[in-house]
């Protein structure tokens, strides 16, 4: 059988909505990658929320990756080395700050070992909770950092509309910055350098294994996984995505994240 690479989103896709991997979903990935075949986790999450469900997959051994932060951040899980990373201009961050509070949206970034934000809130407290992360609580994002951060999170736990409205009033920065804006669910709302998501990700991956992207798959569910799905050879749409995601998938999945829909992609296309 031809050794395919499965690319695979973690909230929404693999994970259920409790964040826990199923034994039917775990069951299947270890025989793909039995087979020879590889499984990256391609993930908005930073690394250092990634790392802890790599390690639950068992993820870790020679030829082992994953693509973090949509792509900003790319890392070789057995050598534990970073082989990509690039971030948004430091010189953003106070009018994107700014003008988030001004919209009563909760805005964050990320340091190397966790997340920098300006005020603790609910919203910190559930990402947080939710990606099983540490948080520092700081005066200013812009004199805690040395260094261009991977991106920027826009969060609203309540109101899409209001990230909605809050990206439309930020084009003109985004241009300004060459950033590129799109959901990662309808709470999250991230800020990359322009041409940077995980159909890059996917893109830098296989030229640096000479892996042609015929042998690809991928499976998400959000606007943040629309490059994804149009780079891999076969787009695999999870059911419960949004409707308007439908069309990206040459597959959607019979099942959805809290019934091991990722094992349905497994069992059918890679086994």
């Amino acid at each position: 059988m031809e050794k395919k690479i499965l690319f695979i989103d973690l909230d929404g896709t693999l994970l259920t909505d409790t964040k826990e991997i199923t034994p039917e979903n775990l069951s299947a990935i270890q025989q793909a990658t039995e087979l020879g075949h590889a499984v990256v986790v391609t993930t908005g999450r930073p690394l250092y929320s990634t790392l802890r469900q790599v390690e639950k997959l068992g993820l870790t051994k020679p030829g082992c990756y994953a693509i973090t932060s949509n792509g900003a951040l790319i890392y070789n899980a057995h050598t534990r080395e970073i082989i990509f990373q690039t971030g948004v201009p430091r010189a953003c961050l106070r009018e994107a700050f700014d003008e988030a509070f001004r919209f009563g949206i909760h805005p964050q970034t990320y340091s190397a070992t966790g997340v920098l934000c300006e005020k603790d809130c609910p919203e910190m407290e559930y990402y947080a909770k939710s990606n099983v992360i540490s948080y520092e609580v700081v005066d200013d994002v812009t004199k805690a950092l040395d260094f261009d951060p991977i991106k920027i999170l826009f969060v609203d736990l309540h109101d899409r509309s209001r990230l909605e409205r809050f990206r439309e009033h930020m084009n003109d920065f985004s241009k300004r910055y060459h950033l590129d804006m799109f959901f990662s669910c309808d709470q999250y709302l991230e800020f990359l350098p322009e041409g940077i998501n995980k159909g890059s990700g996917i893109r830098f991956l296989c030229s640096y294994l000479n892996v042609p992207l015929d042998n690809t798959l991928g499976a998400g569910d959000a606007e943040n996984d629309i490059t994804m799905l149009q780079t891999v050879k076969l787009p695999c749409v999870m059911k419960n995505a949004r409707p308007e995601m439908y069309p990206y998938g040459a597959y959607i999945t019979e099942h959805d994240n809290n019934h091991s829909g990722i094992a349905e992609i497994i069992q059918k296309f890679m086994l």
